[in-house]
């Protein structure tokens, strides 16, 4: 949803369209918005805060030259507050658009419902495509397709055949659903961590006895696998802290 903002000053009267929560902003204008913060040399705040009306709310300079300062201000606050918004797991959204023919149409997407049943051809796909934002798009369209059949609360997606296919569609699908898609695998990559780390170490225990093993454990030094595990989980731990580490207020 968008909401209108009317501005007001001596000369010109204003409607200002701003995105109302993350639904109303898209995967691309937020990729977008990370190309732009990542050059940001951190003391310019007039030039990001510029580029944030111009990507969210689609404002040309001249406008955005026209505006009173405390539309300009308050704008801005509103749309670094929504990167603080809670992004809980979507499994499914709708697309609406135009088919080949120009009618009005929407496309139900729904989430992967099995992981464990991921192709090798879809994790390896996924597993590069989520390293890096730019390339979000097509993580998504691997995790993301056509809902094909549905009963219930159970579903059914298209057959995946390339990120390519629909990875141009989900630079427009909402940021609350890519963002909870990213938060759910991030926290499931670091539970799953954990778990490799506690079964890791129960393996090595019941081994104990074995010389080799025994060396392991105490380490030439006496740093051995109990102080590396120990590490590891604390590196996991602090990881835990920052589940959203891009998606917080830049100014």
């Amino acid at each position: 949803m968008i909401f209108i903002k009317y501005c007001y000053n001596t000369m010109k009267d204003y409607k200002l369209s701003v995105p109302l929560d993350l639904d109303s902003i898209t995967l691309g204008q937020y990729q977008d918005y990370l190309k732009i913060l990542g050059k940001w040399d951190g003391e310019d705040d007039v030039y990001l805060q510029i580029k944030i009306l111009q990507i969210f709310c689609g404002l040309s300079p001249d406008f955005i030259n026209d505006l009173p300062i405390y539309s300009f201000e308050s704008t801005i606050s509103h749309i670094t507050g929504l990167f603080t918004s809670e992004t809980p797991f979507i499994s499914k959204f709708t697309m609406t658009g135009k088919n080949s023919v120009g009618d009005d149409t929407s496309v139900e997407f729904g989430f992967v419902p099995k992981l464990d049943e991921l192709s090798f051809g879809e994790f390896i796909d996924l597993d590069k495509y989520l390293q890096d934002w730019e390339s979000m798009h097509k993580a998504m369209a691997v995790l993301f397709r056509p809902v094909s059949h549905k009963k219930k609360e159970f579903y059914l997606i298209d057959k995946y055949e390339g990120s390519s296919k629909y990875s141009g569609v989900m630079k427009d699908m909402p940021l609350s659903v890519a963002l909870g898609a990213t938060v759910f695998f991030y926290r499931l990559g670091t539970k799953l961590q954990s778990y490799t780390l506690d079964y890791l170490k129960e393996q090595i225990m019941k081994e104990k006895d074995n010389p080799q093993v025994s060396k392991l454990i105490l380490g030439e030094n006496g740093v051995g696998i109990n102080q590396y595990i120990r590490s590891l989980r604390e590196m996991l731990e602090e990881l835990t802290k920052l589940q959203k580490p891009v998606f917080i207020n830049a100014l």
